[in-house]
This record gives structure tokens, sequence and C-alpha cells, in this order.
């Protein structure tokens, strides 16, 4: 196969024409393509905004601009990516990365250069006892090139801090480790061949024991994920799977991080993780699929970096823990885009994307309104349930963090009233239930307060307080797992007891 272990390069009529084009990569520029205006479409390239790079360090990183036209067109016909062979006893340590699109910050001048299309990358080294030798494989990899028709842009230190700062740490520190993870200042060298309809961007550093390799070509996007009017909306990348099985759930509530603070959607939501064939997957490639199906419907990016520490703390650790495969559950501790969609239908739609090197999700939530599916038990009833299970939960609404009851809550109290008056014998423990979200202590006295006030309204009504004994218990007995909506809903109950 094509790059793993041989040494010559398929080409067919080498040769470089001169050019005469001017187009020049703008610095830090996410709308400015390397690719030649007369060459090829125009790529809206993902890249970061000038200045907003660092190292490990914290020192800043320059973005730069390169001036595709400065190097000839070439005539060379080039065969499968990686497209170079390597020499005699050389291949890559492990299987090498292949992604369908990835980006990647090659060294130029003091900096970097953005580039993005289907990428390859592996580690370099020696089979049997062959030794390494450094110039050996740079000097076959330039004779390759040069027939290429294509040119060295860059000869310098590595300097791998650039690829393990905090901008990068995850997408290209992770995701490229077998060609970055060098030495800090390992020799390295970027070449570019640039042809009509793409360009090829290799990039070499090399070690004692071995080299980083780099392969990318640089073509105009096309997205493979699109758009779809039903919920969930969102469709995965070509070559995606699911991790886990999909969530929705009809109605909850699920926060969205705006920069500044948690806008609270309620709705339906969908909660998916998801990832790619071994050493295939790519941020960038969900990032730009992403980008693509949201600007479908003229979405507005409400944020796109990551969630400081002390807000994504004050996240409920119980809803971290039910959304935790498709939201993460550190959510200082990965990429985060958000965006907000309002349909032409009035429907409005949120997306938490979580964007790490290993896999992806995202929660998709369709703002609705409360939709009642639970019904009041009449009085016959409740009688049944307090024979058949000597318990029964009752339907009474309460304020929020109150135990003042809401008023939509009289029809269950008549009825509860009813059952009362038709057995005067009958005693009762008004059991006050709530989820596990908060403290605990307080969620006890909130539990207490709440059944003395259905205790209170029974009593006004004319029902001895005397039969009725009021208790609460917090989160200390659940019907159900407080991970879920759904769960935590249950969980928040006033039950009637027999005595």
């Amino acid at each position: 196969m094509l790059g793993y272990g041989m040494a010559a390069l398929l080409l067919a009529g080498c040769g470089a024409a001169p050019d005469t084009d001017t187009a020049t990569t703008a610095a830090g520029d996410a709308q400015q393509p390397t690719l030649p205006v007369a060459d090829a479409p125009a790529a809206k390239a993902a890249q970061p905004a000038a200045g907003a790079i660092v190292d490990r360090d914290g020192k800043p990183v320059a973005v730069l601009p390169f001036d595709i036209a400065s190097i000839p067109t070439s005539q060379a016909t080039l065969g499968a990516m990686p497209f170079f062979g390597l020499p005699q006893g050389y291949a890559p340590q492990n299987r090498p990365y292949p992604r369908a699109w990835a980006r990647f910050p090659f060294r130029i001048g003091d900096g970097i250069h953005w580039v993005e299309g289907p990428s390859w990358s592996a580690r370099i080294v020696t089979e049997g006892d062959k030794g390494f030798s450094a110039l050996e494989l740079q000097r076959n990899l330039e004779n390759l090139i040069d027939a290429a028709g294509g040119r060295k842009v860059f000869e310098g230190p590595l300097h791998r801090d650039i690829y393990y700062g905090p901008q990068l740490e995850d997408e290209i520190g992770g995701g490229f480790i077998d060609a970055v993870n060098m030495g800090q200042d390992a020799p390295t060298a970027v070449y570019v061949v640039r042809q009509a309809q793409r360009n090829v961007w290799v990039q070499l550093a090399v070690d004692a024991n071995g080299a980083g390799m780099t392969v990318l070509e640089e073509v105009p996007f096309q997205p493979s994920a699109h758009w779809n009017d039903a919920f969930p909306h969102l469709s995965l990348p070509a070559g995606y799977r699911d991790r886990n099985k999909p969530q929705q759930r009809d109605f909850d509530r699920f926060p969205f991080w705006t920069g500044d603070r948690f806008e609270q959607v309620e709705g339906r939501t969908w909660a998916a993780d998801f990832d790619k064939g071994e050493r295939e997957y790519s941020m960038h490639e969900v990032r730009r699929n992403l980008e693509a199906m949201m600007a479908t419907v003229d979405a507005t990016k409400v944020f796109d970096g990551r969630i400081p520490r002390e807000q994504a703390e004050s996240v409920p650790e119980a809803l971290r823990s039910a959304y935790s495969q498709a939201a993460g559950y550190s959510w200082d501790d990965f990429d985060l885009v958000v965006y907000r969609a309002d349909l032409p239908d009035g429907r409005q739609v949120w997306v938490h994307a979580r964007l790490e090197y290993l896999s992806a999700g995202w929660v998709v939530s369709e703002r609705t309104g409360f939709v009642q599916t639970a019904t009041l038990l009449p009085a016959a009833a409740l009688k049944q349930k307090l024979d058949s299970d000597g318990r029964v939960a009752i339907q009474v609404n309460f304020a929020t963090d109150k135990a003042d009851i809401l008023p939509s809550s009289e029809p269950q109290l008549v009825q509860v009233l009813d059952l009362l008056r038709a057995d005067p014998a009958l005693k009762l423990a008004v059991e006050g239930h709530t989820d596990a979200t908060g403290d605990a202590e307080h969620n006890r006295s909130l539990s207490q307060a709440r059944a003395r006030a259905v205790v209170a309204a029974l009593a006004g009504k004319g029902i001895d307080a005397g039969r009725l004994q009021p208790a609460g218990f917090g989160a200390d007995k659940p019907v159900a797992d407080n991970a879920g909506e759904e769960g935590r809903a249950r969980n928040r109950r006033v039950e009637l007891v027999k005595r």
C-alpha cells in the first residue's frame, strides 16, 4: 500500500508551471482559503481569530497568512493518500490516523498556518534492526516532493508546546499525537505541492529515533451531515456511529451556556454521543458539519469555547449525570459550541455540542410548553389504592421551592376530602418527598413544610387534624432514578399512607 515502506512516488507528467495568481490567505481570517481563487472554489476554513491561540506556557502563537501563489502549479499525477512513499525499511510505528476531514496548524515563520481537508498522520520508525536516519528519511521525502513540483516553505524547530496549549491540546496534541509528540525543538520542515484543484501539505519533524509526519490535502469542504425538519433535526456525519443509545425526553429542562449565564430551555430533548472508526474520528469534521447544518437554518452561534469552572460546577450534579454521555460530565473540560435556531414556523431549537478528541456529543432542545399528562385520582381510586397497597401518591402542585399549594391542586384535594368524609374512621399520614436536586437538609425541611400545608388545607375544610399526621422525608425515599427528569418528577410527590 502506498506510504507503507515504499520507496517510490507514483508520478506521471511531472512538472511545475509558473503561475501569476496573486491570491493570499489573510492572517487569522476564517473566511479566506489558501486555495487560489482561479484554481478552486472558496472554502470557509475555520481559522481561529488572530491572537486567540497560546502555547503551553501561555505565550501567544501567531496565526500567519500564506501566499499560495508563491508556489508554482504542479501538473504531477499523485496516487492515493498519503501520496508519498517511505524509504526501504521505514514504516509507521502504529496504525496511521486517516481522517476524512481535519485541520492542522502547519509551522510557518514564527507561528502556524491553518489548513483543512482529508489528512493522514503517523510516527515513522525503522523496521527490524535497521538504524533510524533522519537524513535518509528527509532526503528521500524531499526528492519525491521536488519531483512532484512541490516546495519547502518552512524549516526550523517544531516548538512542540504550540500543540499543547489550551486551545490545541485536545484537537491537535491528542488527535495528531503521533505526528507532534516529539522533542520541543525537533527539526521540522513543511512542504507544499500546489495543484489546480487542491494543495498538498506535508510536515515532517524528526528526532533521534523517529519522525512525526502529517499529510493534508487542502480542498473545499463538502458537508456529509444535513439538517432535518423533523426533531431532533441533526444528523451524524458520514461514517460516524452512536456510542450509546440516544435518549429522547418528552419534556425536560436543560441549561445552555450563553457566555455569561445559563439559558434554561424547557421542552423535548435529544441527547446523543458518537464517534468514528479507530483513528478516524476528527473534532474538526464534527464541527464543520455542525456549522453547515446550523447555517442551513440561519442559526445563531451563541457560544464557542469553554465554560469557566465555577459556572460549570454550578450545574446540579444530578443533571450532569443524567446527560453525561452526550453533554459531558465536567463541563469546563471540553470545547463547547452552543447554537440557537429560530425556525420560520415559530419553533426555537437549541444545541449544546461537546467536542473532544476521541468523541463528541450533542443535546438538542426544542422549546415547548408543558403538557399535563398525569391525572387526578378520584376518591374511589384513592380508596382502592389505599386498601390494596396501604399508600397512594396524589397530584399536589406547589410553588417552586415553596410550600404554597397552587390552585391547580384544588380538584385533587376535593377528592381527598371526599375520601376522608366517606370513612370518618380513616386516619392517614401525609408524607412529603422531593428529588435529590439541591441540599439534602433543605429538601427535608421543604418536604415537611409541604406535608403540613396539605394537612392545613384539609383541616381548613373541616377534617379533624388529629386524623392526619404530616411527615417529610426529602429525597430519602425515592421511587425512581434521580438521574433523569422523568425520575425526578416521580420522586417529587405527596403520599397518603394508612395509619
